[in-house]
C-alpha cells in the first residue's frame, strides 16, 4: 500500500504547480476545480479530467485506483471537492446535513488509503486567530471534521513562498513542524523527507519509495551497529 499525501496551503503558494515534474502518462487528475493547471507544460497531462459533480468524481476515482494506466491520483482540489459534496446535499436541513456530510467526505478519505497508488489531495488551509494573532493552521474544513482531516493522511505537506534577497520567490513545502511552523499541519514519517524542500511532488514521492523500499545498501546505513 502507499501513503496518500495532503498538500495544503493559502492560495498562490505552489500547490497545484508542485505537480508539474509528475510523469503525466502515469498521473490522473481529478480536477474538481474545472481549470487550467498553472505550469509550463501542463498540457502534456492528458489524463486531467474536468469533475463537475460528485457523482462524476465518484465514478473517476474508482476507476483511476483500479485502472494499471497510471500509479499517481491527484485530487485537485479537496476543498472543490468539498463544495461538491455541501451542493448535493444542500436540500437537507439541520443535523441531518451535518451527518450526511461527515459520512460523505469520510467515505471520499478513506478511498485515499489502502491502495497500491499514491493518492494526493490538494486544498487550502484555515487560520485559527488568537490575542497573538494566528495560533494554528489546518485543512479548511467544516462541520465536525474541522481540524480532523490531517489524522487521516500519512503525509501533509505544508506549502509556503519564500521571497529571495533578490526579491524572487522561491516555492516549499515544509514537512513537518520546526521553528516558525509550530502550528502548521504539516508532518511525514520521521526521516523520510528534509524539513523544507522544494514544491516538487515527484521528488516527494521518489523519497517515499526510498524510504518504504530501500536498497540493500540504504538497509545497511539505517542498521543500529552491534552491540
Amino acid at each position: 500500500m502507499k501513503p496518500n499525501i495532503f498538500i495544503v496551503g493559502p492560495s498562490g503558494t505552489g500547490k497545484s504547480s508542485s505537480l508539474r515534474n509528475l510523469n503525466p502518462a502515469k498521473t490522473i487528475i481529478l480536477n474538481t476545480e474545472q481549470k487550467a493547471l498553472p505550469f509550463r507544460g501542463a498540457g502534456n497531462f492528458k489524463l486531467n479530467v474536468p469533475i463537475p459533480d460528485l457523482k462524476t468524481f465518484d465514478f473517476q476515482l474508482d476507476r483511476s485506483i483500479l485502472t494499471e494506466k497510471a500509479d499517481i491520483t491527484i485530487i485537485e482540489s479537496f476543498t472543490s471537492l468539498a463544495e461538491q459534496v455541501y451542493t448535493e446535499y444542500g436540500r437537507i436541513k439541520g443535523y441531518d446535513f451535518w451527518d450526511i456530510y461527515k459520512k460523505e467526505m469520510m467515505r471520499i478519505l478513506h478511498k485515499s488509503k489502502n491502495t497500491t497508488k499514491y493518492v494526493v489531495m490538494t486544498g487550502i488551509d484555515q487560520a485559527l486567530e488568537g490575542n497573538g494573532g494566528v495560533e494554528e493552521r489546518f485543512i479548511a474544513m467544516d462541520g465536525s471534521l474541522k481540524k480532523k482531516v490531517e489524522k487521516e493522511f500519512v503525509i501533509v505537506l505544508f506549502t509556503d513562498c519564500i521571497i529571495d534577497e533578490n526579491g524572487d520567490p522561491e516555492y516549499i513545502f515544509i514537512t513537518n513542524k520546526q521553528a516558525g511552523y509550530e502550528n502548521h499541519p504539516c508532518k511525514s514519517p520521521k526521516g523520510m523527507l528534509p524539513k523544507k524542500m522544494p514544491n516538487d511532488l515527484n521528488e516527494v514521492i521518489r523519497l517515499a519509495e526510498e524510504y518504504y523500499n530501500p536498497t540493500t545498501e540504504e538497509k545497511v546505513k539505517t542498521e543500529e551497529p552491534t552491540k
